[in-house]
């Protein structure tokens, strides 16, 4: 059985046929598919770059896995003008025999999976993000913010709800929100890929005060949702009162000078380094040289980032949002847009060697839980769901 996997994330074609993706999506996430599928044919806008410059790490095509490209769009207008391309393509593709997930939030998602209910074609979701909390105030600048945040929400909850299968990447927080029918298949399991063979033999734990605490954050700056602005505020409170530290940033986008053009303007230019996007293998190099990690967003799924964080044995500070409060422990969780709390937990692991110890410790054993062994069992599971309902 063949399965197509319609998603909102967006791909590079190269020259030579192969398609790389701009982040998240490489070859090594489909063999978790391709265990239990025929062929894999990812449904996602695709843009032609001849001179895309090729890295085999970022590498999404391969052996039985394919790519059907949408139409490339960014942003609500772009989509608005594009819609009929994008449902030719998507009616081209429909069929009875065929599995089909639907990965959501995104305005592309939800167009297959109402077009799938339209044709009686059972569909199963991946839910992976809200967006009531994307789309709350702060978090986006656009004038249909508003609207937005209520068309998404009341459309993934319909969505949800017809779907066949569900998987969640939290625990408890999405499903309460977006739940299915009763009597439907749904697993929470987190998306997230552990490099097992990086991990270090114990939590990084420290016998004396760090000279300087060197705290490192990770998250796109296209949007405002990781609250970098937060982060930098509150490095300038934690320099004032004299606790030596400073803070490392990896990811890009489009509030990346505006955030570098903030720290100069807080004086703390000399204290934060934002590095851009790295290679997957160097996140792990950033982390292992880290003491903590911060991640205070106001909206998330369950980050990838801070499991990663995590698995390094680093303490981490995290936002009351998503499902983040479903990794840490409550003394390390902070209030959303909250410069002081966020300086109050920092300070305590500056301050404190047994409680940084004690948080470097539990996060090092909670990280276990989402190692790829501990989590295939559950996708099995819905693996084989989704077969079932789709012969």
């Amino acid at each position: 059985m063949d399965l197509y996997f319609i998603t909102e994330g967006r791909f590079i074609r190269h020259l030579d046929g192969k398609v790389y993706s701009k982040g998240g999506f490489d070859y090594s996430l489909w063999r978790r598919y391709l265990t239990f599928f025929d062929n894999v044919y990812v449904v996602a806008r695709v843009v032609k770059d001849y001179q895309h410059t090729s890295n085999k790490s970022n590498l999404a095509s391969g052996d039985r896995v394919s790519f059907i490209d949408l139409p490339y769009y960014v942003g609500p207008y772009e989509y608005i003008t594009n819609v009929n391309k994008i449902k030719r393509v998507l009616k081209l593709i429909f069929h009875s025999g065929a599995a089909y997930i639907c990965r959501v939030p995104g305005q592309i998602g939800i167009l297959a999976a109402n077009m799938l209910n339209k044709k009686n074609i059972p569909y199963a979701v991946e839910v992976v993000g809200d967006p009531w909390d994307v789309f709350a105030p702060g978090g986006i600048g656009n004038v249909l913010r508003p609207f937005l945040r209520y068309f998404g929400r009341d459309s993934l909850k319909k969505i949800v709800r017809r779907s066949s299968a569900a998987l969640y990447v939290t625990n408890s927080k999405l499903q309460l929100r977006y739940p299915v029918k009763k009597q439907i298949f749904s697993v929470g399991v987190s998306d997230v890929k552990i490099n097992e063979n990086v991990i270090p033999p114990k939590p990084h734990c420290l016998s004396v005060r760090p000279q300087i605490l060197k705290i490192i954050s990770i998250g796109s700056l296209e949007q405002m949702y990781k609250a970098p602005d937060i982060a930098l505020k509150a490095i300038k409170l934690l320099t004032n009162d004299n606790v030596l530290c400073n803070l490392t940033w990896l990811g890009d986008g489009h509030y990346k000078q505006d955030m570098i053009k903030l720290s100069q303007d807080l004086g703390i230019s000399s204290e934060v380094k934002f590095v851009g996007n790295v290679l997957p293998n160097m996140v792990y190099e950033y982390l292992s040289a880290a003491d903590v990690f911060i991640l205070v967003s106001r909206t998330e799924g369950l980050p990838r980032a801070l499991i990663e964080a995590m698995s390094m044995g680093l303490p981490c500070v995290g936002s009351d949002v998503g499902g983040i409060p479903e990794l840490l422990d409550k003394s390390v969780l902070v209030r959303k847009n909250s410069v002081d709390d966020l300086v109050s937990v920092i300070k305590q692991f500056y301050n404190n060697i047994s409680f940084f110890n004690s948080q470097a410790s539990r996060n090092f054993q909670e990280a276990k839980k989402y190692y790829e062994c501990a989590l295939n069992e559950k996708r099995e599971l819905f693996y084989n769901e989704i077969k079932r309902i789709s012969k």
